[in-house]
């Protein structure tokens, strides 16, 4: 299998979320590049946002997916469920299937970045992600996002 690509106009959020370390955890807000990408590519596919790569692309390799049973899964679950053919899962759709993954991944960023844009203050970007969450019904909380910061972890 190849490379899982997504789009270089969303690198510098990216490397905010998954490689900057947060000023209260000192760690970033997603572990690593892979699970922001699962995360987007599952929200791309719930909102049902799928946006085809354009432009140049940055790659996460292959192996590192390998590492994880989860992301794994996600690959494959989520071209399944929008396909809803076992197909898809044949190797000579490997190509599609891929796309397919980067495609709402792709849409899930752009997400993101909508969500971000609202809060432009936020220079983290966990507060921006936790209202937005709350705000469409994600995540059901009885304080505000920033009051419980702490206690979430993505």
């Amino acid at each position: 299998m190849r490379s899982i690509k997504w789009q270089k106009s969303y690198e510098t959020m990216v490397r905010r979320l998954a490689e900057t370390p947060h000023p209260q955890s000192k760690k970033s807000i997603f572990p690593t590049m892979r699970e922001l990408i699962c995360f987007a590519a599952m929200l791309g596919f719930e909102k049902e946002t799928h946006v085809p790569l354009n432009g140049d692309t940055l790659e996460i390799d292959y192996r590192i997916w390998q590492n994880s049973e989860l992301a794994l899964d996600l690959l494959f679950l989520i071209p399944l469920a929008h396909r809803q053919s076992a197909d898809i899962l044949r190797e000579d759709a490997e190509d599609e299937m891929t796309e397919i993954f980067e495609n709402y991944a792709n849409g899930g960023l752009e997400i993101l970045k909508g969500w971000m844009n609202e809060k432009p203050d936020d220079l983290n970007g966990d507060r921006a992600i936790l209202a937005a969450l709350q705000k469409h019904g994600f995540l059901q909380l009885e304080k505000k996002p920033e009051d419980v910061l702490a206690d979430v972890e993505f």
